[in-house]
């Protein structure tokens, strides 16, 4: 037997409207737990991304070292006083040692403290006081492309009766003589090597504060008219 409803009886109470303030309360409240759960879902995707980026920083790295290693320059400066053919010349050399071509940069030459500007200015500081009547052969040691393992004489006095006494003193104070200059590869990486047995000293361009040695090819050969 089913009830009928009593028309007798007060109607239920109508339901408030939901309070738009309270609504943006409790979501303000939850907030912070929504942003945190949005950074958990993404955080393997951005370590992701991050490790793809940092891996192709090493790779782009190690390829650009691959090429600068694969046409480095290795420029040092010498001096002998005979050649495999038996000459008795003393000699002044920069010798590229590397894998690449080295372009010849500045070069500065002092002996006992004090700059040399030409070869004549060399002869002069060290050996006799009439350095235009002995024979100097000189090249150009500065704004030129080196080969690998070829060697410029920048300087050679040969052996001669004329030159005998010039000579016997350059052989001893050649020793007295130190020597820098600047080189750079064909990728415009730049080292500044000094001595004979220093290690080059990579730079982000070559000096523009050295006194600079240069040939003088006006004397190339000290004593010609």
């Amino acid at each position: 037997m089913s009830e009928t409803p009593n028309r007798d009886a007060a109607p239920e109470p109508a339901r408030p409207a939901p309070d738009p303030t309270a609504i943006g309360t409790r979501l303000l409240r939850y907030l912070p737990l929504i942003t945190i759960a949005h950074f958990l879902i993404g955080l393997p995707a951005l370590i992701a991304s991050l490790a793809l980026a940092y891996f192709a920083f090493v790779q782009a790295d190690a390829t650009q070292k691959m090429q600068t290693g694969g046409v480095m320059p290795f420029v040092t400066f010498g001096t002998s006083n005979g050649d495999k053919d038996g000459n008795q010349d003393i000699a002044l050399t920069l010798t590229n040692n590397g894998v690449g071509p080295a372009i010849l940069g500045p070069i500065e030459i002092r002996y006992e403290g004090r700059p040399i500007a030409t070869p004549i200015d060399l002869l002069t500081a060290c050996c006799t006081r009439d350095a235009r009547a002995v024979r100097l052969s000189t090249s150009p040691s500065t704004g030129i492309a080196v080969r690998p393992g070829e060697t410029i004489e920048f300087v050679s006095l040969p052996r001669t009766p004329e030159s005998e006494k010039v000579w016997q003193t350059l052989n001893k104070e050649r020793w007295k003589l130190k020597v820098r200059a600047c080189y750079c590869s064909i990728f415009n990486d730049c080292w500044v090597t000094e001595g004979m047995q220093g290690l080059p000293k990579a730079v982000k361009k070559c000096p523009a504060n050295w006194s600079l040695y240069r040939e003088d090819a006006g004397n190339r050969i000290a004593g010609g008219s």
